[in-house]
């Protein structure tokens, strides 16, 4: 007899994940258990589990609304029996343990706010749970935050959705602190590293030089204390501009 996912797969097509939710899906580990947190539609664990990716998933949001929504989608999608939902805040209330969770997703927050919920969570320093998180805005403060309580970068990827660029990354507990200098905490070790083999990272690193650069010239004019770090932060871009071999017309040497 065929698996009730399979046979609901072709009755409905699969959820719609846009490139920024797939690339966040594409940093789950074959075989995990995860908690997908602001769960919104679940189409995130819902297309993980009609793939077979996962073995299960715990879905959570702090909104009636969206929750039932992603009730309602498990049960169309067939996949209800191997997903368990939470209205709750964050991580709170979560049996994650009990659940064997190994990945937890966060997406489409701010920056600030998944530190916090990530802070509240003593769970998630164990060097065999993966943190999958895509912010919103505040990258450099989630980067920060990362490197300052114990998490290892393990991958970063780029995605672009309604013309706008994301960061996805995946971290690991590792109990040691991590260095980052100002571009690194706005763009990534790796997106960096990688520079143009990615064909978006010209364009993330063209945004935010120019949005550097304004900061610093309003911070200039303004007499601002902190004019000084947003120098450092803008001579950095450029200089990555410089050996990446990337123009940005805007963007000129100062």
């Amino acid at each position: 007899m065929e698996d009730i996912g399979i046979v609901m797969t072709k009755i409905f097509k699969l959820p719609p994940l846009d490139e920024r939710l797939s690339a966040a899906a594409s940093l789950v580990r074959d075989g995990a258990v995860i908690a997908d947190i602001g769960t919104d539609h679940g189409y995130i664990p819902i297309s993980l589990l009609l793939e077979g990716k996962i073995q299960s998933a715990a879905a959570s949001d702090i909104r009636p609304g969206p929750l039932n929504r992603a009730i309602a989608n498990g049960e169309k999608y067939g996949v209800s029996e191997k997903m368990q939902f939470f209205l709750t805040d964050g991580l709170q209330n979560i049996p994650l343990a009990d659940l064997g969770v190994t990945d937890i997703i966060i997406c489409g927050m701010g920056g600030e706010l998944i530190s916090e919920i990530l802070s509240a969570c003593p769970y998630i320093r164990n060097e065999n749970i993966r943190l999958i998180l895509q912010p919103m805005s505040a990258v450099e403060s989630l980067r920060k935050y990362l490197a300052d309580s114990g998490f290892a970068v393990m991958e970063e990827r780029l995605a672009c959705s309604n013309r706008k660029l994301y960061q996805c990354i995946a971290a690991q507990y590792d109990g040691m602190t991590h260095a980052y200098t100002p571009a690194q905490l706005l763009l990534g070790k790796q997106i960096i590293k990688r520079g143009t083999k990615d064909p978006r990272f010209p364009s993330l690193l063209q945004k935010n030089i120019q949005k550097t650069q304004r900061e610093y010239q309003g911070k200039l004019q303004g007499g601002s204390d902190d004019a000084e770090q947003t120098y450092t932060l803008l001579r950095e871009l450029l200089q990555i501009a410089k050996e990446k071999g990337i123009h940005c017309d805007a963007c000129t040497e100062i």
